[in-house]
């Protein structure tokens, strides 16, 4: 090879390479090294992570800088069985943010498919407040992450067993053996329904 021609191969080339935010996740990225053996198993822990991301992706979060909007409150409760008459006089004023939701920024908004739920009053296309700040005790309505799928379900603690009950007798409870691994994703604390 002369002296005055450029190898082909090699070098630093403008504009060569992955273009920074390319990729899986739309982050510029680093070079790292793993062991050969170890391979699959950080692979696999990848797309473990992007499942979830992708799991939870239907989950809205609570605005946590939204002004507040007060909502007039009557002072008469309104019968379900035989009317009565009522007044047009006002009580009070609620912010619908501090009366349906206590920790706002581990809150979120998820929409339910399926009726397994129904005997709570959980129906297909209503959507649930879920609170992830809350500790799931024994009784909860919690949203539960098995197999990678998000469910909710009621938490039931008996004997040393857990097991996640379904409020509708056409759905199975779902035990779990000891030594499985159960995620609680959070608790619903408020159902939002369409009449």
């Amino acid at each position: 090879m002369s002296e005055n021609r450029k190898p082909k191969r090699g070098g630093f080339r403008p504009g060569a390479g992955r273009k920074p935010g390319s990729g899986a996740y739309r982050e510029p990225t680093k070079p790292i090294r793993v062991p050969e053996s170890q391979v699959s198993v950080v692979l696999d822990y990848l797309s473990s992570c992007r499942r979830k991301q992708e799991m939870f992706a239907d989950a809205i979060p609570i605005a946590t800088d939204a002004p507040g909007r007060l909502i007039p409150v009557m002072s008469h409760r309104v019968p379900a069985g035989f009317p009565s008459p009522a007044d047009d006089y006002v009580q009070d004023r609620v912010d619908l943010n501090e009366h349906l939701i206590l920790h706002r920024e581990a809150s979120f908004i998820l929409r339910v498919s399926g009726w397994s739920m129904v005997g709570s009053g959980i129906f297909d296309g209503d959507e649930i407040i879920v609170d992830r700040a809350i500790e799931p005790q024994d009784g909860h309505v919690v949203v539960a992450v098995i197999d990678g799928e998000l469910t909710v379900k009621r938490l039931k603690k008996t004997s040393g067993r857990i097991r996640l009950a379904a409020e509708n007798p056409e759905y199975p409870d779902i035990e779990f053996a000891e030594g499985e691994e159960l995620m609680i994703w959070g608790v619903v604390t408020r159902v939002l329904h369409k009449p």
